[in-house]
């Protein structure tokens, strides 16, 4: 019984602090996504384009972004990926990140979930656990 409790307590660091350098090589503005129909409500286009910006969306801040990946949780490839189980909203902020030796580009959701790509083609899923669930299905 040691050898399980031990098992789950290493399992359990390793999850808490998936990457041990995290650094931020390039931060693009935040940008948003509208449907066709959306962007024919001028209204709701300046809207979002007035709320989306890194005053506004703490998330999008350098040392949140740091702080998502450090805890964030990693979903491994399926159909959906983490869209289906998690809120996908029009803001989004994109840029290259560098997870321990590997250098990846990024785009992070206002939902809470985020894709990274590499010029091999390997692309993985994260999510923040706590927003986990409030509009998927």
């Amino acid at each position: 019984m040691k050898i399980f409790y031990m098992i789950f307590i290493i399992c359990t660091f390793a999850y808490a602090d998936i990457f041990k350098n995290i650094r931020i090589l390039k931060l693009n503005e935040p940008t948003f996504y509208l449907t066709e129909e959306e962007k024919e409500r001028k209204y709701y286009v300046d809207a979002i384009a007035q709320t989306c910006n890194t005053q506004i969306i703490v998330d999008f801040q350098e040392k949140h972004i740091i702080n998502f990946f450090k805890t964030a949780k990693e979903y491994y490839d399926n159909d959906m990926g983490v869209i289906a189980t998690y809120c996908t909203y029009p803001c989004r902020i994109t840029g290259v990140i560098q997870l321990d030796s590997k250098i990846y580009n990024f785009e992070l959701n206002e939902g809470g979930y985020a894709r990274l790509t590499n010029k091999e083609g390997e692309h993985r899923d994260f999510g923040d656990e706590k927003q986990y669930g409030e509009c998927g299905i």
